[in-house]
């Protein structure tokens, strides 16, 4: 057997030694250390740590769903801020648009512009006058209103010779930066050139198919802009694309920006793509279909977020140290009454019997004090109980002890005062004698333990008689005796307790009629019913019940009823009957069983009278002074 378990250790020892047994010991160790402390921490320690986690698990969740709600708004707002001014803007300029192409519609259908373009076969003078008094006006009029325009020139056939920069022969419109740029349409077209820079608004005149004339309004390209390059601030940049995609203008006050591949400025293609980190926001010019880009970086778009999430920091941390106050002072307000109690337990296993801690409250800590105050009460109420029985069993030792003088002295004492009494002429003297004699040698019945029913009534009897005499035969005694029962044991001493009490707190308290105590010794089923009952003045049922409990005034009862408990077990024992004015009935129910006929013989059990009276003496010992005792069999 011993070298089956080395064998079997070795192995166990090699796999802990092996890297593959190691692993689960790893993995298991952690847990096992977190979950012993857990369970060795105290239980207010292990309700704070609760109570705060089950506090901010939805704090927190709560928080990042505001947060992450309040970042979703602020974006949507800075992106609506961005529209709303790239709208503002792109209106401003786009009624610059509106006044200028107005201003050409309004030279092109002008009658005086109609006249210098249709009129061919002017001479010289007469040119001359029409270009100053009436061209150069027109030409000159709007530039005076509006500071953007640079110039405005007609270029046509009948202009042969040119007059300053206004009036230009049709032949000279080629070398003009913007012509090729034109398309062939008669409607106002726009061009844009950065590099000089310039716009050029330009509108083609034909008569017929041939084209007679071109109308040039020519604009300052930045103060054309300038609105738009306005609203370029930090950490964005913005662009004007013509239909064709290319770029009119462009502007970017990024910082560190984010690097392309190119290194070029952002493009329309690459902020429509996604890739780069930019919001932006667009709108197109219906008039001249110009399309214009706002964007900013995204980080400068969530630098606002950041803002409110630094602002929010104290917020949060003050919602913490509160819910770590809280589920400190809920933690020690629900746990101080179990350690108070815990205290007064470890108290209470170190010696000490003191109850301490009480609670008046209603939940199950509550429970648990009173529960442990009774408890403690009952065990100091038992240990004293216990003390006091040891003493009592102290004094019935001495009183064991003194006892063990040989009892004939007594008895021939008694004998002796007896018979001087009967050559006295003393009956009543004599009866007492006799009484007492009866009542000890059957109350000693030599050491048993168990006498017979006989003997227990003889015992009553002779206790009677001596009652009967001491009250002056004031009272009458019934009996019911059933001849069956007579034969079986019971303990001895049961009845004279019970008649005691019913002579001194039932008979001697009534004061009018008639007093009668009644003793049963009846056959009940398998059971041997003992009663005494008595006329007295009663009492309450309540009240009568409490007599065979610790919290009765004496313990002559309940003794008696703790040794049937003890001797035939708890459903038998004594019931009391009482009511007020009605008198008192006490019963006690017995196993029946027959007494040993050889135990008889050998007279354990004897009933006879050990002193016999004078064979002369006939008078009933009850008395002559009106006091009688009946038995009825």
């Amino acid at each position: 057997m011993f070298l089956i378990s080395a064998e079997v250790s070795g192995n166990i020892m090699e796999a802990a030694r092996s890297p593959i047994g190691k692993e689960p010991v790893k993995r298991m160790k952690i847990p096992a250390v977190i979950k012993n402390k857990f369970e060795n921490m105290k239980y207010r320690h292990k309700l704070t740590i609760l109570l705060v986690t089950a506090s901010l698990v939805p704090m927190i969740l709560l928080v990042l769903y505001s947060h992450d709600r309040m970042s979703s708004l602020l974006r949507e707002k800075e992106m609506e801020d961005m529209s709303s001014i790239l709208e503002q803007t792109g209106e401003g300029i786009d009624s610059q648009i509106e006044v200028f192409s107005s201003l050409l519609n309004y030279l092109t259908y002008s009658p005086d512009i109609e006249d210098l373009i249709t009129e061919k076969n002017m001479d010289n003078y007469q040119a001359y006058i029409k270009y100053t008094e009436v061209a150069d006006p027109l030409l000159s009029v709007p530039k005076s209103y509006h500071d953007a325009i640079i110039q405005i020139q007609l270029f046509a056939e009948s202009i042969k010779v040119r007059h300053e920069y206004k009036l230009v022969p049709l032949s000279e419109v080629d070398k003009e930066w913007w012509y090729d740029k034109l398309e062939e349409d008669v409607s106002v077209q726009w061009v844009v050139d950065s590099q000089i820079p310039e716009i050029a608004a330009v509108r083609r005149i034909y008569t017929g198919r041939e084209q007679t004339a071109v109308l040039c309004v020519t604009l300052d390209y930045n103060k054309i802009f300038q609105p738009f390059e306005k609203i370029i601030s930090a950490e964005s940049g913005g662009m004007i694309l013509d239909k064709g995609g290319n770029v009119l203008f462009q502007k970017e006050m990024l910082g560190e920006k984010e690097e392309k591949d190119s290194g070029e400025a952002v493009s329309r293609e690459f902020l429509e793509s996604g890739q780069g980190d930019y919001a932006f926001v667009n709108r197109k010019n219906a008039a001249c279909g110009w399309i214009f880009y706002l964007y900013k970086l995204q980080s400068a778009v969530d630098s606002s977020v950041s803002g409110i999430l630094v602002s929010e920091i104290p917020l949060i941390a003050a919602c913490v140290a509160i819910i770590l106050v809280l589920g400190l002072s809920f933690s020690r307000l629900f746990t101080r009454k179990i350690e108070e109690l815990t205290d007064n337990m470890n108290r209470v296993n170190q010696g000490s019997r003191e109850v301490t801690v009480d609670s008046n409250a209603g939940d199950e800590i509550g429970l648990l004090v009173r529960s442990f105050r009774s408890m403690m009460d009952e065990i100091n109420r038992l240990i004293h109980e216990v003390y006091e029985n040891k003493i009592a069993l102290k004094e019935f030792e001495l009183k064991a002890l003194t006892a063990q003088i040989n009892p004939h002295f007594l008895y021939n004492s008694l004998s002796v005062i007896n018979w001087m009494a009967i050559r006295s002429n003393q009956r009543e003297i004599s009866k007492v004698t006799l009484s007492l004699s009866m009542f000890y040698r059957t109350a000693l019945s030599k050491g048993q333990d168990m006498v017979t029913v006989d003997n227990c009534i003889q015992n009553i009897k002779a206790y009677l008689d001596i009652q009967l005499v001491m009250h002056d035969n004031d009272f009458q005694v019934i009996w019911d005796i059933d001849p069956e029962v007579k034969g079986d044991i019971v303990p001895k001493l049961l009845l004279q307790p019970v008649v005691e009490n019913a002579l001194e707190h039932g008979l001697d308290m009534k004061e009018e009629g008639e007093k009668i105590l009644k003793l049963f010794f009846v056959k009940d089923g398998e059971d041997v019913l003992l009663a005494v009952e008595d006329n007295g003045p009663g009492m309450e049922q309540e009240e009568a019940d409490k007599l065979v409990t610790y919290k009765a005034s004496g313990y002559g009862l309940k003794n008696v009823n703790d040794r049937m408990q003890l001797l035939y077990g708890m459903e038998y024992g004594i019931k009391v009957f009482s009511q007020i004015d009605q008198g008192t009935r006490v019963e006690m129910r017995i196993p029946r069983e027959k007494a040993d006929e050889e135990a008889v013989a050998a007279g354990e059990f004897s009933t006879k009278k050990f002193l016999q009276e004078p064979e002369e003496d006939t008078e009933d010992t009850t008395g002559k002074k009106g006091g009688k005792s009946e038995e009825k069999k």
